[in-house]
């Protein structure tokens, strides 16, 4: 995974943090407590670059010279209304292969609703994780119709839902713990970062308020630690709204997305200290998605040490708008900034 990039000197970014604490998994595996432990080491004295898609980072490699520590990839086409439709991903593959090569792998779900995709002329089926490409009610699934009997890591079946929609939930969360386990086989430690930027309310996930989110988020993380046994994973969460944050206990490292106007390079102090509120200080902080990548110095010298910032796809790393060349070079090369090649301490 990271072999190369733990070569760092953990010991003294660890106490410039001042944060130290176990995975939220209390049987998490040995590489996803190595994978935590890595972070925090980094945090308060380095960033680690993170580029999502992998075409991206190519991108990345063959007009900056560098490659971005954290590839980011989407489980989207494994959800099972897209497989309806004939979907096929390589997200898993891509996964293991860049954990060979040294890297950190992030992996984002992008979840179609499990049914009622409008495939309408203006929403059609590829728009079914947002609001408006379905007409599929969380809170409708979770609550008159799920009838659910949740008692969270005691042992017992929560899982009594006897409605339809509740019962595709399940499906598809198992159909995606079927490719973590994939990961897990391989030995693969991953940071998971499911039911993003909930409180915008433009994904269906987030479309009935923060009780049913935080309901879905609990039946996430229990359905694939508990019943599927997958522990490779660093739970990532995606807001800075203390009614949707779901609490420090269910949440390894806290991030948010935010993306500036374009070659808007500000450190987002006041992202910064909404999150540090929300989380009391007792979490990592970073970046699950931005456009313009945040100055590593300007970050450095308002002492905002977003543990790592994940860029975006296509246009916003290669339309020299978001982040021009000259400045992904100054970035890339700043001695803050971790990348998979190196190979020696930045100090």
């Amino acid at each position: 995974m990271f072999t190369r990039l733990s070569l760092l000197p953990l010991f003294a970014s660890t106490l410039a943090a001042g944060l130290s604490y176990d995975n939220i998994d209390k049987a998490a595996s040995p590489r996803a407590k190595e994978l935590l432990k890595y972070v925090q080491s980094q945090y308060g004295s380095h960033y680690i670059s993170g580029q999502q898609d992998l075409a991206s980072v190519e991108w990345v490699k063959e007009n900056i010279g560098v490659t971005p520590a954290i590839l980011g990839t989407d489980l989207m086409y494994y959800s099972p209304s897209a497989v309806a439709h004939g979907s096929k991903s390589q997200t898993i593959e891509q996964a293991i292969k860049f954990d060979k090569e040294g890297g950190i792998n992030a992996l984002v779900w992008h979840w179609y609703a499990p049914n009622c995709l409008l495939e309408t002329e203006k929403q059609p089926w590829y728009n079914g994780f947002y609001t408006e490409g379905t007409c599929f009610d969380v809170a409708n699934a979770l609550g008159r119709r799920g009838n659910l009997n949740h008692r969270r890591g005691n042992g017992t079946d929560y899982h009594r839902g006897n409605g339809t929609d509740y019962r595709l939930l399940i499906r598809d969360i198992d159909a995606i713990a079927v490719q973590l386990k994939r990961l897990s086989d391989a030995d693969v430690p991953v940071l998971f970062r499911p039911l993003h930027e909930p409180e915008g309310g433009w994904f269906w996930w987030g479309a009935k308020g923060p009780a049913p989110f935080k309901k879905l988020w609990d039946i996430v993380y229990d359905r694939i630690t508990r019943v599927h046994n997958i522990h490779n994973i660093v739970w990532v969460c995606n807001t800075a709204d203390s009614q949707w944050y779901p609490g420090n206990d269910k949440c390894d490292i806290a991030t948010i997305d935010y993306y500036a106007e374009a070659g808007d390079h500000g450190a987002l102090k006041g992202k910064f200290e909404e999150l540090q509120n929300v989380t009391k200080g007792e979490r990592v902080l970073a970046l699950g998605e931005v456009g313009s990548i945040p100055d590593p110095e300007v970050q450095a010298k308002e002492n905002l040490p977003w543990a790592f910032w994940m860029t975006w796809n296509d246009e916003f790393i290669k339309d020299g708008k978001h982040n021009s060349k000259k400045f992904l070079k100054d970035t890339f090369s700043n001695k803050r900034v971790v990348t998979i090649d190196d190979s020696k301490a930045k100090n």
